[in-house]
């Protein structure tokens, strides 16, 4: 694997290249040989642990900053998932002119169809239906689809070529259980007569898959490869999302995770190892707490003010090892980090250049990730993931049942959630005694999780199942 140094070296000798198209891909070439690759989960697609961010100056541009610029410069970089949203305000319309820069519109005699098979493209909707019973609803899922089309492909108004197609699409900020049951409204009369309302879920899947389930795709296009889900706030409500999904249809999981996750309900011991065990590919998100590390106001960004235009900030917790944290959590496939300034001349003032060495930095032990938590905490507090949900503690499984099941007795619970730490092991309990210790399995769909007793166990008295924290 390269080293720190060697990457800094290589991506220091690429930034007097100009931001034309041939340039751009010939320092493409030269560094994607260096840059380590991680597998998306089950996408198969093979891509940088360090990925553009759709936000940042790309959503909120400071003045003289040209934000096409910043996604050429990614990916001249070697950076290969590119991250945006309809809900961030032309950062779409920005990818649109870097793709024309760089020969990435489909139909085009310059059309670059081998580095556009390289590139992970994923936006975002925040619409939880595709179709509606109330004719006010107004934009849905699909209509978002086809404006990411548009935007980055087409002419912004409607129209894009016959072959455009995206990497990702995934239901963004689910943040309450009722959204998780909207978006799954229609899955289960998929081949049948479905119902007035629609959720995305179900649309967005005959997009990907060429069908025609829902009445809603009646030209069987095939726009997107893959469907995912997103949330900052809230892992109980992911894991929802998650267990629901009983066809493995979502593909990818967008999630905060950054060195004070575990002083709130934290990700990375709840719905990341969910991810994980389902074979999800997961991007990680707020690795800098959105700026607030650097100190921006615990609030969501609102004007080009309050982006972060410098590498890292004197008195602040250090950015490098903020971004080593985060792509060393097991099961991290990459981090998007958004960009307030490149710099072709002075790569040590480049923020693509100096997150990306980070990010293929020797991995943290989960010692060190441990000693960072506490310097987090010493520094800051619990005031920078103002977007997430405090933290509750471990708390225990709910709807313990015992049954008999033919000549066998059958304990069932449903999981519970994590405090800051794992849960290594359920302890079956009962008289007192604890009767059986499992090694920790995530609950992977709505049924419960289920051990077997002996008649003897079973007369032990109530059973109760512990989560605990101990091998």
């Amino acid at each position: 694997m390269a080293t720190r140094r060697q990457i800094l070296t290589t991506l220091g000798a690429t930034t007097m290249a100009a931001s034309l198209p041939q340039s751009a891909l010939a320092a493409a070439n030269k560094t994607g040989t260096v840059i380590p690759k991680r597998t998306l989960g089950r996408t198969g697609h093979m891509v940088t642990p360090l990925a553009l961010g759709g936000q940042g100056a790309l959503q909120w541009t400071p003045p003289n900053t040209d934000p096409a610029d910043i996604i050429v410069r990614a990916v001249e970089l070697g950076v290969n998932y590119l991250d945006t949203s309809n809900v961030y305000g032309d950062s779409q319309l920005h990818y649109g002119e870097a793709f024309r820069r760089m020969n990435l519109i489909p139909g085009k005699s310059s059309y670059d169809a081998a580095l556009r098979e390289k590139l992970f493209l994923a936006t975002k909707t925040t619409r939880r239906l595709a179709r509606s019973a109330d004719a006010s609803y107004g934009q849905t899922a699909v209509d978002d689809l086809k404006r990411s089309l548009t935007q980055i492909f087409g002419d912004g108004k409607g129209d894009f070529p016959e072959d455009a197609r995206l990497d990702s699409i995934q239901m963004h900020a689910v943040t309450a259980f009722e959204q998780v049951d909207q978006l799954y409204l229609g899955m289960e009369a998929r081949g049948g007569k479905m119902p007035d309302q629609i959720g995305a879920f179900a649309a967005l899947l005959d997009y990907r898959d060429g069908t025609d389930y829902t009445g809603l795709n009646p030209q069987n296009r095939r726009w997107v490869r893959h469907v995912g889900v997103t949330s900052h706030l809230s892992s109980p409500v992911l894991m929802k999302m998650l267990r629901l999904d009983e066809g493995n249809d979502l593909d990818t999981l967008l999630v905060a995770l950054n060195v004070a996750d575990k002083q709130y309900l934290p990700h990375q011991t709840n719905v990341l190892p969910l991810a994980v065990a389902r074979g999800m590919g997961v991007i990680a998100m707020k690795v800098f707490a959105d700026g607030v590390f650097f100190g921006k106001p615990s609030r969501w960004t609102r004007t080009p003010d309050d982006i972060i235009t410098t590498v890292g900030k004197p008195g602040g917790l250090n950015y490098h090892d903020m971004i080593r944290y985060t792509v060393s959590l097991p099961g991290v496939s990459c981090a998007i980090i958004g960009i307030g300034h490149i710099d072709r001349k002075e790569p040590s003032k480049d923020q693509l250049v100096a997150n990306l060495a980070a990010a293929v930095d020797a991995p943290m032990t989960e010692a060190e990730r441990e000693q960072l938590e506490k310097q987090a905490a010493a520094m800051y507090g619990a005031t920078t993931n103002y977007f997430q949900e405090p933290a509750k503690g471990l708390m225990q499984p709910t709807d313990v049942k015992l049954a008999k099941v033919g000549e066998r007795f059958v304990v069932s619970w449903n999981a519970g959630y994590a405090g800051a730490k794992p849960i290594r092991t359920w302890q079956i309990r009962a008289g007192g005694k604890t009767l059986l210790t499992i090694p920790f399995r995530p609950q992977l769909t709505m049924a419960p999780l289920t051990a077997y007793l002996t008649a003897a166990e079973a007369a032990a008295g109530n059973i109760e199942v512990l989560a605990s924290e101990t091998e």
